[in-house]
């Protein structure tokens, strides 16, 4: 696994396949003509945006703040009843 600064530096392809690998689906949201997907990898955020129509993937980012965590709140729905049973 890579560190935020090395994983910014890796080619899209590779991107790609870590987080298919190892990354973590967290949430998606839709922006513009893009499907904008959440994961976590190695402790931080990485974004992939997607053309919707064409499901063609244009580039893969992390994320570094917070006004694009906050666009997904709305999809995120936990239920700490959930979380806490046994």
């Amino acid at each position: 696994m890579y560190s935020s600064e090395a994983f910014k530096k890796l080619s899209l392809e590779k991107k790609y396949h870590e987080l298919e690998k190892s990354g973590n689906f967290v949430a998606s949201r839709f922006h513009g003509g893009h499907t904008v997907s959440l994961f976590t990898y190695n402790g931080f955020f990485v974004e992939m945006w997607k053309r919707t129509a064409l499901n063609y993937l244009d580039w893969i980012e992390v994320v570094n703040n917070d006004a694009s965590l906050r666009a997904y709140l709305d999809s995120i729905n936990i239920n700490i009843d959930d979380l806490l049973s046994d």
